[in-house]
């Protein structure tokens, strides 16, 4: 359900007061967590002087054969990301990259695309320059990464990294999944318009006002913010959204992407700070005297949360480029985390990848499944995004014949 705003301005106003009061001691709670982030940024910084991995990583084959120890899960929690490795072999991603090339150009995606205004505007306060992706949801690549065991798998142990179960009510089924149709990037190298700034998704000014997302926060909320637990998932599925192209009305366990093309540091790509409480700074933050009553640090309705070095510099100190990553590896990180794309391209090679979250089966998602549904029948863009259009009349966009039976299970067409 869209949550419908007339005057933000007002709504702010009215929630900060409200917080504020179940937040007496709101200065004195925000120095412990002040100092509990500059202990986890002190930690990582001398990891990475120390040229030591941040970033948690695992091999496929060790989900596959359930070889996971418990201090690399708690690593992983800890760090609210991980990459795993060789999900794909390289000569699969090496077709579906060349697939993918052929159905871009072969169908004039480039020609169409300088005809339609950008209508996309969830970075436009973000962004270094306009984001450079493509509007392509249901070439067969696509749908072969998506629907893939392995894949499935993969987003299967990542759920259940979550609690999803509590007196009985079952939030989402960890190992079922249903697809959320997303994008793909074509970096070229030497790119310098595709930079994103520090930011987070899944909502903005919801994480303050939206009902559902109180109760997620709840402990944070009322002081207890020790007692807050990133990786449960009660109510998470129960919040609204502003409605905006762009921004996710399904509940992703983890946002994530699959490397098409080797990438790494300083080749225009993905960065994160490893904090997964992060998001506790940020909301508390907002709360202080020293912001108006009527802003949230500049967070603005139907726009990702922009995270500034105006109001949270302490946790940009350890914004950092995740390692790197061959054709088939995957990098995953919490919906709450803060992450940004590299303002510049300085590598030599294409930097591709296929954004592919991790989106457990329950009401929320399988409701979205139905109007997606409809969408990929008709070959328009998934319903989250701007109404584009480009694969209406392409050839070889896949159809119902192209789905495996966990793909029409995934996509809500097949009950499971």
């Amino acid at each position: 359900m869209d949550l419908i705003v007339d005057n933000i301005e007002e709504v702010i106003v009215k929630t900060k007061s409200q917080l504020r009061q179940h937040l007496p001691d709101l200065k004195g709670i925000f120095k412990d967590v002040e100092s509990y982030i500059a202990e986890e940024v002190s930690i990582i910084e001398a990891l990475i002087n120390d040229g030591k991995s941040v970033i948690p990583e695992i091999s496929y084959k060790d989900i596959d054969a359930e070889n996971i120890d418990i201090e690399t899960i708690n690593l992983v929690k800890k760090r609210g990301c991980v990459v795993i490795r060789n999900v794909f072999s390289k000569s699969l991603i090496d077709e579906w990259n060349e697939d993918l090339v052929r159905y871009i150009t072969d169908n004039g995606y480039y020609e169409q695309c300088k005809d339609k205004a950008h209508l996309d505007q969830y970075f436009s306060s973000l962004q270094s320059s306009k984001p450079q992706v493509f509007g392509i949801y249901w070439s067969q690549p696509q749908i072969k990464a998506r629907q893939d065991k392995a894949m499935a798998k993969t987003k299967a142990w990542l759920n259940n990294l979550w609690v999803y179960e509590k007196n009985g009510n079952i939030v989402f089924d960890p190992n079922k999944e249903c697809t959320y149709a997303d994008r793909i990037r074509r970096r070229e190298p030497g790119d310098n318009t595709f930079g994103l700034s520090p930011h987070i998704d899944a909502g903005s000014v919801e994480r303050w006002i939206d009902k559902g997302y109180q109760k997620v926060y709840r402990h944070i909320f009322n002081g207890n913010w020790n007692d807050y637990n990133p990786f449960d998932a009660s109510f998470r599925t129960e919040i609204s959204e502003v409605p905006s192209p762009a921004v996710s009305h399904v509940f992703r366990t983890f946002q994530g992407w699959t490397a098409l093309t080797k990438q790494g540091p300083n080749d225009g790509t993905l960065q994160l700070v490893p904090i997964v409480n992060n998001i506790v700074y940020i909301l508390y933050r907002a709360l202080l005297d020293d912001v108006s009553d009527d802003s949230l640090c500049g967070v603005l309705p139907g726009r990702a949360l922009d995270v500034s070095s105006d109001w949270h510099s302490l946790l940009l100190k350890v914004l950092t480029s995740i390692p790197l990553l061959y054709p088939g590896d995957t990098v995953w990180w919490h919906p709450d985390m803060i992450h940004a794309v590299e303002d510049n391209h300085i590598g030599n090679n294409f930097s591709n990848v296929m954004y592919i979250g991790s989106s457990p089966l329950c009401k929320k998602n399988s409701d979205y499944l139905t109007i997606q549904g409809e969408q990929f029948i008709k070959g328009k863009s998934a319903p989250d995004f701007s109404n584009e259009n480009y694969e209406v009349n392409y050839l070889n966009r896949a159809t119902m014949d192209d789905l495996s039976d966990l793909g029409k299970k995934q996509m809500g067409f097949t009950s499971w």
